[in-house]
């Protein structure tokens, strides 16, 4: 059920696995993937002052930790579901949030964030219509001002897609196929032009702001957690510059629809490699953005008790993704975290539980 502390360098996301939200502070961020035939299995980071990792059969785990009941919810979700996709975590995450389990704002949060994708889903159909319309020549100021929502817009809608169909040289019911489709890949990203930046956009632009704050305070707050949060800030400054390549490619490729459309095997199968890149990409981050904005208001000494946690969940990107070897920078600032954890030890004793749950459910208060 358990392997000792290994070294952890991961060739691929897949191999990393995707972050779990949990709320058990040893749990919290942990990773899930596939392991040997194709069980699922937990990868926990190893404690403060610990080496490497450790690999856990997913379903021994709450024989293993004590789980709140939240978790053991989440954990028999993923393990119904086989989830170890970032998409299939959310997923499973905001329907254990939406029950209540871990509280009242991570429910409310959890039902936004329902409410957010089903209208960004929406929004994007949308604009993916005036897209294709435009891209043959048929904009209709007239169906603009009805409206998709009204029985006349749809009217129009539907005879201004049949004939971009037919200058597509393709069936309308397949180009109707292949917009559903399209949108569904480009709803969590977002469109380029869109008036509200997709979820995935949005995160890109939130660890951003991470990398500045994490920079100035590394520079303003002298001692061992310094070192810490500048290479924290390097790692999202990384992730950053691939996440804005992937990006504009995905943007390049969803601006030219008409070509999309119509060279589709192609065409489709590279738009979700570059959608499922971004979520890679980006999972895990918002957890480490949520709780470093969540802690702003409180004492440096609290500040850098929590960019020591996390340094310890950080999401270094693998091997195959990542032109430097992040596994081998970390290695070299551990020193200074662990002189800044055993500095925090005395301070955090005793409170350590009931506190970092506390502000883990904090951070799920935010909207995901």
């Amino acid at each position: 059920m358990l392997r000792g502390a290994i070294e952890y360098a991961p060739s691929t996301f897949e191999e990393r696995g995707a972050a779990v939200a949990f709320t058990t502070p040893l749990l919290s961020q942990t990773r899930v993937r596939r392991g040997e035939r194709s069980r699922l299995e937990v990868l926990i980071p190893s404690l403060s002052q610990g080496i490497g990792i450790y690999v856990v059969a997913w379903k021994a785990v709450p024989e293993m930790v004590s789980m709140t009941m939240h978790d053991r919810y989440l954990h028999d979700l993923i393990v119904k579901e086989e989830a170890c996709s970032p998409h299939e975590i959310r997923r499973a995450t905001l329907r254990a949030a939406r029950r209540g389990l871990a509280g009242p704002q991570a429910a409310q949060a959890a039902r936004r964030a329902l409410d957010e994708d089903e209208e960004q889903g929406t929004l994007t159909h949308y604009l993916l219509i005036l897209a294709i319309l435009k891209a043959v020549g048929l904009e209709s100021p007239e169906m603009l001002r009805a409206g998709l929502d009204t029985d006349e817009g749809q009217r129009l809608t539907r005879e201004l897609m049949t004939r971009a169909a037919e200058s597509l040289a393709m069936d309308a019911a397949l180009l109707y196929a292949r917009l559903a489709d399209v949108a569904a890949v480009t709803a969590p990203v977002g469109l380029a032009h869109s008036p509200r930046p997709g979820r995935l956009a949005r995160s890109l632009t939130d660890l951003k702001g991470f990398r500045d704050s994490m920079t100035d305070w590394a520079q303003a707050v002298p001692g061992d957690a310094a070192p810490v949060a500048a290479f924290c800030a390097e790692v999202a400054q990384h992730t950053i510059g691939i996440g804005e390549t992937v990006l504009a490619e995905f943007h390049r490729r969803i601006g030219a629809i008409g070509p999309l459309l119509q060279a589709w095997d192609r065409e489709i199968v590279q738009l979700r490699a570059q959608a499922a890149r971004m979520a890679w990409l980006l999972d895990g981050w918002s957890h480490i953005t949520g709780a470093w904005e969540v802690v702003q208001g409180e004492s440096r000494q609290q500040q850098a008790a929590t960019v020591n946690d996390l340094f310890r969940i950080l999401p270094l990107l693998p091997r195959k993704e990542c032109s430097r070897d992040l596994m081998a920078e970390s290695k070299e600032v551990k020193p200074a975290h662990r002189r800044s954890v055993r500095m925090l030890e005395d301070w955090r004793t005793g409170r350590m539980d009931i506190d970092a749950i506390r502000r883990i459910e904090a951070v799920k208060a935010r909207v995901p």
